[in-house]
């Protein structure tokens, strides 16, 4: 399911028109012009006369409301089993705490890759979230037998993705490719996911179970960190996205060399540092479509969202690119091509910079998100 705490919100009746302000348009430029919001969605230059309330927003940056396709919107700690200390009532305000900071950042929209419920999403105030629930990990490397079983148990939990974990991660180490499961157990999920009308998204940094995933049907590809040529061409040909979640390892790394995170994360953190952006441009040059995902799970990471187009920028990606990535990249893969745009019709999401956010400096700034609107409701507003 997706949840969406806004949809039945009150709105402002009469409106309201932004004036002389850099608007974002569907090619991922920018250019002078007028945004109206009401009823909940962004209006047409003829309904201007029916908005009360003007605003001349002269020096002001409009975008869409971005899209975190990769979070853990209910997750505060590294480890699993820290996380698992905390009580129901805990985990609730865990998610109010981040849900508020993912709002101020400008997201609007996340997809959770594990840990949101559906009882849990009901805390996380505006944001509309699609939800994974749980991921498939190692301890579900038991048979076909099973897998459809699991991916049954998701669908009736509230699951709108299945997410598998398909490798290592900055735990794994040297052992970071090795397959999570076979083949035969990738094809049966995508199968099953099939049947439940679910899509599925597949945590992999490369080897043999990135392409797996791909042959079986995965839509998107979580940070494939080490993806190589051949298999940026089947993604691009399979139509599967690359979520790439760049700037998360460099965190990581940050904190395993000052002693916040276990030392160990070193090593496989920094490797992911000096490949992906590789990667990345492995993948703009192929025609992999990208969406932004911060794979934030921290409470010192929510918040810190837009931090992730920064680093894509950085990594190579043209600045049109990589604020598309972040907004309608977002909407097709997560099948909402009414969010992630400013036009009619569209649901009102609407993000205000006090600066030009095509500068990596502005986007690793949140105070330079000065207003946030959900279906046209006002959720953040600085100051």
């Amino acid at each position: 399911m997706t949840w969406d705490a806004a949809a039945g919100a009150r709105h402002d009746p009469e409106g309201a028109q932004l004036e002389n302000a850099q608007v974002l348009g569907t090619d991922g430029t920018f250019r002078t012009g007028t945004v109206i919001m009401k009823d909940g969605v962004f209006g047409a230059d003829d309904d201007s006369g029916a908005v009360a309330h003007r605003t001349d927003a002269t020096g002001m940056w409009l975008t869409p409301g971005f899209i975190d396709a990769h979070t853990h919107l209910a997750w505060q700690a590294f480890d699993a089993a820290d996380r698992e200390r905390h009580s129901p009532e805990e985990q609730a305000s865990d998610v109010r705490l981040n849900a508020g900071r993912t709002l101020a950042a400008g997201v609007t929209s996340i997809r959770d890759a594990s840990g949101l419920t559906v009882t849990l999403a009901q805390e996380a105030g505006g944001l509309r979230a699609a939800l994974s629930v749980q991921l498939l990990g190692p301890a579900d490397a038991r048979g076909a037998a099973h897998l459809r079983g699991r991916v049954q148990q998701l669908a009736d939990a509230g699951a709108s993705w299945i997410k598998v974990l398909a490798t290592g991660g900055v735990g794994a180490g040297e052992r970071v490719l090795d397959p999570v499961f076979d083949a035969l157990e990738l094809k049966a999920i995508h199968v099953a996911a099939a049947h439940a009308n679910l899509p599925v998204m597949v945590h992999a940094w490369g080897g043999d179970a990135l392409t797996w995933a791909l042959e079986s049907g995965a839509a998107s590809i979580e940070h494939a960190v080490l993806i190589s040529d051949e298999q940026c061409r089947l993604a691009a040909d399979r139509g599967a996205f690359v979520v790439p979640t760049v700037w998360i390892y460099t965190d990581v790394l940050a904190m395993a060399e000052s002693g916040a995170l276990p030392s160990v994360l070193a090593p496989a953190a920094r490797r992911a540092v000096e490949a992906h952006p590789l990667a990345v441009r492995r993948c703009l040059e192929a025609g992999v479509q990208l969406a932004m995902g911060t794979d934030a799970g921290l409470d010192t990471q929510h918040g810190r969202n837009l931090h992730e187009l920064a680093a894509l920028i950085e990594a190579g990606v043209p600045v049109d690119t990589a604020l598309l990535a972040g907004t309608a990249g977002g909407a097709r893969l997560l099948g909402r091509r009414d969010l992630g745009v400013i036009r009619p019709g569209a649901p009102a999401d609407l993000v205000c910079f006090n600066a030009d956010p095509r500068r990596p400096e502005v986007l690793r700034d949140p105070s330079r998100v000065v207003a946030v609107f959900v279906r046209g409701q006002l959720l953040h507003q600085a100051g």
